[in-house]
């Protein structure tokens, strides 16, 4: 799905980000539940992560620098969760900031 933001609906993007959770990282996307940790529940590793972001790119037909996935976790962690309390909720949070947020400096950051 390459489509501008403007023509994605949440719904739409909502299943996205659930299908490219589940090819990622090989699992049924009905085991997917907002709350999923990627990584304490169903293995994702930190390569899973750059992946995740270049088929989001894709997705969303924009790019999305890594340097703002990073971003994204520092502000949601914040002394909090560890890394590994990752879940399909944040992804899906991400995901929509960068549909509203337009394009990344540059996918290799």
């Amino acid at each position: 799905m390459s489509a501008s933001s403007s023509s994605v609906s949440t719904a739409d993007l909502a299943e996205s980000v659930r299908q490219i959770i589940a090819t990622v990282l090989l699992v049924e996307p009905d085991r997917l539940r907002p709350d999923s940790a990627l990584i304490a529940e169903l293995g994702a590793e930190p390569i899973d992560f750059l992946d995740l972001v270049f088929r989001l790119e894709e997705a969303l037909g924009k790019t999305i620098s890594v340097s703002h996935w990073q971003q994204f976790l520092d502000k949601r962690f914040m002394g909090r969760s560890p890394s590994w309390a990752i879940t399909v909720d944040w992804v899906q949070e991400f995901t929509e900031e960068q549909a509203r947020n337009g394009t990344g400096a540059d996918a290799s950051d």
